[in-house]
């Protein structure tokens, strides 16, 4: 069928879908409905948030689901358990220690952005003014105004959590890892060590990417006692097929078995990239009434992820290959090195790669000397070196990506030479 003026038939049958509201590669999970996949970790994140004096403190990779575990734990306690106030700051480059709690501080009755208050004194009165003239508008008060300065200091940790001890809820912060100043970390976790000490239930979850959790709290010493670190890992095969065939269901639309193994494969336990090809091939399931998504189907449906994906990626990938002699012998490589399972991988492991997943075999001297050009040069590089003979994709989605990009490539990179 047309898509009709600018796409407009095609959106329409889209919307009513609600499919956009069950795979949501663009947006965090907010919703318990809309949730596969994670229940064990939702389930160890509610028994933590609920035990006194207990904070969380949630990290790992960027693109495993960290936002959406996070923001659906949060509602399914307010929901169903303990009910409050329900405070998300998103923290960036420009966020101090100050600015993450201005919500919780207004809710008290505290706006940062006054820094004195008024006062207006009336003396005298209208004694002895005759009725005629008090309506009139002659008055014989008078008034005085008195600015006070605020004694507000929100940059004290003490001072922050004395204000917001007595309040009920969660504080969810999440990109914790944008806060530039170390300084601001650990005021932070100091805040987290002060609602513990004196029993509040205000809760606070950290989120962020890191590979540690000190890298968040820059190292605190005393939080370790309340603040429980959670390292999301990337999501297991089973979660990611149980997030696949629950979100198609709901939809009425059947992807078969190849299918649905080959977008595991690709998302590599990142339930972004899960939802981004599903999301796509439900669509065009949707707007062509065909309820059965087949490997063709897959096959457009990666096109559009391609597009869709995140314009670092693209840009990194684009141009790495945009400056290279033979870029077809590097997709070829990069293929190869998205294949392999672990997160670094050594040149024998790419060699075996290349031969069993592309049927190419390639010298490992001119191998090395490839990977070695793909880890220089100025800015982000698409390859790193973390070690003598290891190498590592400098973003850890890249893979991803690769695959999205070349799976169609397959048949045509089977018979490049690297020479």
């Amino acid at each position: 069928m047309g898509n009709g003026t600018f796409g407009l038939d095609r959106e329409a049958i889209i919307l009513r879908s609600g499919v956009r509201e069950i795979f949501t590669p663009h947006t965090p999970i907010d919703e318990v409905d809309h949730f596969f996949g994670r229940e064990e970790e939702a389930a160890r994140l509610v028994s933590v948030i609920n035990s006194p004096g207990q904070h969380i403190l949630l990290y790992g990779d960027r693109g495993v689901g960290k936002t959406s575990l996070a923001m659906t734990t949060c509602k399914a306690i307010l929901q169903q358990l303990q009910g409050g106030h329900f405070f998300e700051k998103r923290c960036d480059s420009g966020d101090s220690f100050a600015s993450i709690f201005e919500d919780p501080l207004l809710e008290t009755g505290i706006d940062l952005s006054l820094q004195e208050q008024s006062s207006t004194h009336h003396s005298g009165g209208n004694a002895g003014i005759t009725t005629f003239f008090a309506n009139a508008g002659v008055r014989s008060d008078r008034s005085t105004t008195k600015k006070t300065k605020l004694n507000y200091r929100p940059d004290s940790p003490s001072w922050v959590a004395n204000q917001i001890s007595h309040l009920k809820g969660i504080f969810l912060i999440d990109e914790t890892d944008a806060i530039s100043k170390e300084d601001d970390k650990k005021k932070l976790a100091e805040v987290i060590k002060l609602l513990s000490d004196s029993k509040s239930k205000f809760k606070i979850i950290v989120v962020g990417i890191a590979k540690t959790g000190e890298e968040l709290t820059a190292g605190h010493p005393s939080v370790e006692r309340c603040l429980k670190e959670v390292s999301l890992k990337r999501m297991s095969d089973s979660a990611l097929r149980k997030m696949i065939l629950n979100g198609m269901k709901r939809l009425d639309i059947i992807p078969n078995d190849a299918v649905v193994e080959k977008i595991i494969n690709i998302s590599a336990g990142f339930p972004h990239f899960t939802h981004l090809i599903c999301l796509k091939c439900a669509e065009n399931s949707l707007v062509s009434r065909n309820r059965h998504i087949n490997e063709k189907s897959l096959a457009s449906a990666l096109e559009a992820s391609v597009e869709e994906s995140e314009g670092a990626l693209r840009r990194l990938f684009d141009t790495t290959l945009r400056y290279l002699a033979k870029p077809q012998e590097y997709r070829l490589l990069l293929l190869g090195a998205a294949y392999c399972r672990t997160p670094d991988f050594r040149i024998s492991e790419l060699k075996n790669k290349l031969e069993d997943t592309l049927n190419v075999s390639v010298d490992p001297k001119l191998l090395s000397r490839r990977l070695g050009t793909l880890t220089k040069g100025e800015g982000k590089t698409i390859l790193c070196r973390p070690a003598r003979g290891v190498f590592q994709f400098t973003d850890p989605r890249m893979p991803c990506f690769i695959k999205m990009a070349l799976d169609s490539e397959r048949a045509s990179l089977r018979i490049t030479a690297l020479g």
